[in-house]
């Protein structure tokens, strides 16, 4: 009788942690599910930054549809991965430009083409330099 209880008592214990891991699981997910909508929203506005080794500066603007514009121009490319942390995007020649966030802030652009990350400064009428 001992015997038949322990495994009782070990199947209930297993399908009790089982259901447990099941329901945090689906938990998290209905919680990434929600914030997914919302999460490119972070990634909306225009910084500039500066590329030291050619001595020019440049403007990122990211739009609503997250049309990705450089300088003016449009980058044609494909989105690798959206999270709260960073974006990637991949170009048309396959490099990699990555937007990653700091404080739920872009602050930082690493161009794979250059091989090179970029400070990202907000752009507004007080912090922007003028171009010469």
């Amino acid at each position: 009788m001992k015997k038949h209880w322990s495994l009782f008592l070990g199947a209930s214990l297993i399908t009790g942690i089982a259901g447990s891991l099941f329901l945090k699981k689906k938990q998290e997910s209905q919680q990434t599910d929600s914030e997914i909508p919302n999460l490119y929203k972070r990634y909306l506005g225009s910084w500039w930054f500066v590329n030291k080794v050619k001595a020019t500066q440049h403007t990122l603007t990211i739009e609503d549809d997250l049309q990705i514009i450089i300088d003016g121009k449009k980058l044609s490319y494909m989105l690798v991965e959206l999270t709260n942390k960073r974006l990637v995007a991949q170009d048309e020649y396959g490099y990699h430009l990555i937007v990653q966030c700091l404080n739920d802030q872009p602050a930082s652009l690493y161009d794979e083409a250059d091989d090179a990350t970029y400070v990202l400064e907000a752009t507004d009428s007080l912090d922007c330099p003028t171009e010469n």
